[in-house]
């Protein structure tokens, strides 16, 4: 009999048990966000993303427009590039462009500039494998705190005591 591997995306009902110690531990202040009626607008501030995202790269446009197209599933031109990025233009970049955007670009810093927005972070790679190690040995200390209190709550070690 073969065993198969069980996730949570084959079954609905099965929890993510991970998931579970996740929500326990509060390893980050909760975003802030901006006081009532504070405006939210990123237009200027996405222009300025993408320029220095752009320039970062080291890519023309007319690469990252062909890059692009593929990624969003429809023809994207170095015209529609420069409507995105130009002070005076009145077309906005398209948000949900914002992943293919960064992986062309080889940079996170339009990502990166949304996020810090309402006060988040981003993180890849190397600091990632470093936060979730942090939320291991978090965890493993919790555990070990719990599994210290049952054991000193147990009948047997109270009647020795």
């Amino acid at each position: 009999m073969t065993m198969r591997k069980c996730r949570s995306a084959d079954d609905p009902r099965q929890g993510d048990f991970l998931g579970l110690l996740d929500s326990r531990l509060h390893l980050l202040p909760a975003p802030v966000l901006p006081e009532p009626g504070t405006p939210l607008t990123m237009d200027r501030r996405v222009r300025e993303l993408l320029n220095v995202a752009i320039a970062e790269s080291g890519m023309d446009r007319e690469t990252i427009a062909a890059e692009l197209s593929p990624l969003a599933g429809r023809k994207i031109t170095k015209a529609q590039i420069d409507s995105w990025t130009g002070a005076t233009k009145l077309n906005r970049f398209p948000g949900e462009l914002i992943p293919a955007m960064c992986a062309v670009l080889g940079n996170t810093l339009l990502l990166e500039g949304v996020a810090q927005a309402i006060g988040c972070t981003i993180t890849t790679g190397y600091n990632r494998q470093l936060a979730r190690l942090g939320q291991l040995a978090l965890f493993m200390a919790q555990a070990g705190a719990e599994r210290d209190a049952i054991i000193a709550d147990l009948p047997v070690r109270r009647r020795g005591a």
